[in-house]
């Protein structure tokens, strides 16, 4: 009995591998900044960080499916597949962080969040759902407070806190009133309630409460109208963090959607009168539309990149209108994405650091000289991806998206149409930053330049994935359905 428990533990610390790698990690570097030893927990936390990423290469490899306490949590290519834009994520924020933060909780908190945000995607409960995204979000509030001097900073956190407050109720109420209808929150059991006959005297109250989650999940993914605490957040929160909030804080409320959409809720899009596709199509809409004309008219590299991260919300939420035809690369698309838009941030800390000051002119001359060059060139590769401009995996990453929703009828058409025209609008602002890095510098533009070994190896690679990964997108392919 008991060598049966202990094998029992052993496979689950096996199957959760890349979370228990993370906790570990943060329990050391906890100790370590404590005892002031800030370089070997920086090293500590980037073997965390590789070690998870290692484990779910592995997982990926060998195409490795685990259901873990009765499904309540399920590690199958779906999770895993995300597991890698979220810690991809992680690792560049890592990378740019500045000693300010080092010494701090900061390398702790961020291992602890990503970690967290791993059990999100593998959660298949809505109670488990919940609990995880708490967990991401908690150690998130403390990182956005790191610039207490700062009076952007403490505006930006209030704002951070007041809507995750939110969010927590919504979810909360949501998961209240479906709970009370099917009387489970396990996924396979409210996708087969809403398959039987007692749907119909519940239907109002599971619809409201999927509602109700939905715009809570908004919140973390920033789609309209619920995005309007990101921009200020992301210029207020220290850049390194905003790298992190930006790729992997949001892409976990981007695949929690989905998560939900092709899992319990699914065949809510088959049902008359309650008009699902409709109902995401005008958040697709107005998500893709009204940030990158906002963009047109900034002057602060981190509120663009702000504006351009919600724009690019709306992209991936096109996903949730037609999953069946669309589901697939959405897991693509969150692994180039959480590069490039990661990397954009990691550059704009080393031009201007971790404050909320960087206005344009800082990009001024950053190709003209050598120690600035590496920078430079990643910054462009990165917004170019994010442009969608080929050869870069941004390109491919919105080229199947953008096709297959047009593939799915006259609606599909539309959005897509829409998608595409914006996204050509914001080739306007991103090419103008490009353009910045090759004028004469002014006022002692990069004399504040700061350049690091792990940073430079970090944009290399991004460099080398950002032109690979254009030519692997099969590699990348979800499940659909997701439960069977």
């Amino acid at each position: 009995m008991l060598s049966s428990e202990i094998s029992e533990i052993l496979n689950l610390i096996y199957y959760l591998s890349p979370f228990f790698t993370l906790i570990f990690g943060t329990i050391v570097i906890s100790f370590l900044i404590i005892w002031k030893k800030i370089k070997i927990a920086k090293v500590v936390s980037y073997i965390s960080l590789l070690m998870s990423l290692f484990f779910t290469l592995y997982f990926i490899y060998n195409n490795y499916t685990f259901v873990i306490s009765n499904s309540t949590l399920i590690i199958d290519k779906f999770s895993q597949l995300i597991w890698l834009a979220i810690l991809a994520g992680g690792i560049v924020s890592l990378s740019s962080m500045h000693e300010e933060l080092l010494k701090r909780e900061a390398q702790p908190l961020l291992l602890l969040s990503v970690a967290s945000g791993l059990l999100v995607i593998s959660s298949r409960d809505l109670l488990i759902l919940f609990l995880s995204l708490e967990a991401t979000v908690f150690p998130t509030y403390a990182l956005v407070s790191q610039l207490k001097r700062d009076p952007i900073s403490a505006e930006a956190t209030v704002k951070y806190f007041v809507f995750g407050i939110l969010s927590t109720l919504l979810f909360g109420y949501g998961i209240a009133l479906i709970y009370g209808s099917v009387g489970s929150t396990l996924f396979i059991n409210i996708k087969n309630f809403i398959n039987s006959q007692d749907y119909a005297s519940f239907s109002n109250y599971i619809m409201l409460g999927l509602i109700l989650i939905i715009l809570s999940l908004a919140i973390k993914a920033t789609l309209f109208p619920l995005h309007v605490w990101a921009i200020d957040t992301y210029q207020g929160s220290p850049t390194s963090i905003s790298a992190y909030l930006s790729s992997s804080s949001k892409i976990i409320g981007i695949a929690a959607i989905a998560l939900l959409l092709v899992g319990p809720f699914y065949d809510l899009y088959t049902i008359f009168g309650f008009e699902l596709r409709y109902i995401m199509s005008i958040l697709v809409v107005a998500t893709i539309i009204l940030p990158n004309i906002a963009g047109l008219v900034q002057r602060n590299i981190k509120r663009l990149l702000a504006y351009s991260s919600v724009a690019h919300s709306g992209y991936m939420a096109l996903v949730y209108v037609y999953p069946e035809g669309t589901l697939q690369f959405l897991a693509y698309y969150l692994i180039t994405y959480s590069i490039a838009k990661s990397v954009s941030f990691l550059i704009t800390n080393l031009i201007s650091g971790e404050g909320s000051y960087s206005p344009y002119d800082l990009l001024r001359g950053l190709f003209k000289y050598r120690r600035t060059s590496l920078a430079a060139i990643t910054f462009a590769i990165a917004l170019l991806s994010l442009a969608g401009i080929p050869p870069f995996a941004g390109f491919m990453a919105k080229f199947l998206i953008f096709l297959n929703t047009s593939y799915m009828g006259n609606l599909g058409i539309a959005l897509a149409l829409i998608a595409l025209i914006m996204s050509a609008v914001s080739v306007y602002y991103y090419a103008y930053l490009i353009r910045l890095e090759v004028l004469p510098t002014t006022n002692g533009a990069n004399i504040n330049f700061v350049s690091r070994l792990d940073s430079n190896c970090v944009m290399i690679i991004s460099i080398l994935l950002l032109l690979v990964l254009t030519f692997y997108p099969n590699l990348f392919i979800l499940p659909f359905p997701l439960l069977e």
